[in-house]
């Protein structure tokens, strides 16, 4: 009975030893695909805030290139403004009926506006936001888009009109883009170098500003897309909090807002 007491004891030690040899190469395994399954989802949230750190790098080119687009625009309708001036006072100084001193009144007025011209569009190249303006974008998708909003020249005179060129300034000075050739009088004798020199220039220069604008705005809208998106998967994954989320979607609201507010205060001028 002792002998066979021991053999059962010696099977029994066996078999226990096996099994927990089974569940020790089976807790090996099971914590390797833990392990491999935790440094996948570690891995996934680092993609994914790598992704979202690019899509908002590309939000703040985007809205630096909007507020450069909106100041040359504003520029750009003050020319407007005088030329739409100069042509409402030339049409007062063909009246017949003028005094010499009301026609003495409108030239100072004229001399005055082309002035405010001349000061507006020569500043400094550094200064000038009516300059060539280079917009560099870096998507997120990876790959790199200029934008580039060409400077506004204007020249008053009789001579041909370059149709590649509307308006083409003393070349020796790259600091200057407006130039009279033109008394003051023969300006308001004829109109049409108000209209074919000023105007028709600077509306082609605002429609030019506002298609780069509607390209800005429509990469906007994919990068915020993107954005957006990540922040939410990042959340259902656990790589955030609800706090952080919130926080991240808030700033990317408040980004929409001033992308928005951009390009609706000087589209379709």
């Amino acid at each position: 009975m002792i002998i066979g007491n021991i053999k059962n004891s010696y099977i029994n030690n066996c078999i226990n030893k096996q099994l927990q040899k089974v569940l020790n190469n089976n807790n090996i395994i099971t914590n390797s695909q833990k392990s491999t399954s935790d440094e996948l989802m570690k891995q996934k949230i680092r993609n994914m805030n790598d992704q979202l750190a690019l899509s908002q790098n590309s939000e703040q080119q985007i809205e630096s290139g909007m507020s450069t687009l909106k100041e040359k625009e504003t520029g750009l309708g003050n020319i407007k403004d005088i030329g739409n001036k100069l042509k409402e006072i030339s049409n007062l100084y063909a009246n017949p009926d003028l005094s010499e001193d009301d026609k003495s009144k409108i030239e100072k007025q004229t001399g005055e506006l082309l002035n405010n011209l001349e000061s507006l569009m020569n500043q400094n190249e550094e200064n000038n936001i009516l300059g060539d303006k280079t917009i560099q974008l870096n998507g997120s998708e990876g790959k790199t888009s200029v934008i580039l909003s060409k400077v506004l020249n204007i020249t008053l005179d009789f001579g041909k009109l370059d149709e590649t060129k509307p308006s083409n300034t003393d070349k020796t000075d790259n600091d200057k883009h407006f130039l009279s050739k033109v008394s003051v009088d023969d300006l308001l004798e004829n109109p049409s170098i108000i209209e074919e020199r000023i105007l028709n220039p600077v509306q082609k220069a605002i429609e030019k500003v506002d298609a780069a604008k509607s390209i800005l705005y429509g990469n906007f809208m994919k990068e915020y897309s993107a954005a957006t998106s990540s922040i939410d998967g990042l959340f259902k994954i656990g790589g955030i909090s609800a706090y952080i989320k919130d926080s991240k979607m808030l700033h990317q609201k408040s980004m929409y807002i001033t992308i928005s507010a951009l390009y609706s205060q000087y589209s379709n001028k």
